[in-house]
């Protein structure tokens, strides 16, 4: 039985639709903040390409959008001298993407900023609310997990 000051029962509906508006929120509120001036989308290529080289259609996959629109994404980046693109010795009508020293240490910046806006923000929490972020961390990974093996 419930007692009459317990919160409501949280719905997996709401959790559903609220989980990716706080990750959007959270993100946009960082980018608006940094000294940087990169997408989401960028920072997520170059992200993507620390584990190393990558095609053009992969990244489109794992940025979730079409391959014109990743071209232009690495198209700038490549101006920017962050990622360089060459023909992929598998399949020389394929790109493969990787990111350049520079572009490392840009997203070491874009980084280094995100962790230092959340240590501040992240300072005025309790520990007990620091504990719940790590827990949500650790639950989100495994969510994130499980969605991307039902995706293969």
């Amino acid at each position: 039985m419930k007692s009459a000051d317990a919160p409501p029962a949280i719905q997996p509906d709401e959790l559903a639709e609220a989980l990716p508006q706080r990750a959007s929120a959270l993100s946009r509120l960082f980018i608006a903040r940094s000294t940087v001036p990169l997408s989401r989308t960028e920072i997520g290529v170059l992200r993507t390409l620390t584990s190393g080289p990558v095609r053009i259609t992969k990244l489109a996959r794992c940025e979730g959008v079409t391959q014109p629109a990743i071209s232009l994404v690495v198209k700038r980046l490549k101006e920017r001298g962050w990622v360089t693109g060459e023909a992929d010795p598998a399949d020389g009508r394929a790109v493969l993407v990787a990111i350049t020293p520079s572009g490392r240490r840009v997203l070491d910046r874009v980084r280094a900023e995100y962790r230092a806006l959340l240590h501040e923000e992240m300072a005025s929490l309790t520990e007990a609310e620091l504990r719940t972020l790590a827990d949500a961390v650790e639950i989100l990974d495994r969510l994130i997990d499980r969605l991307r093996e039902t995706a293969r």
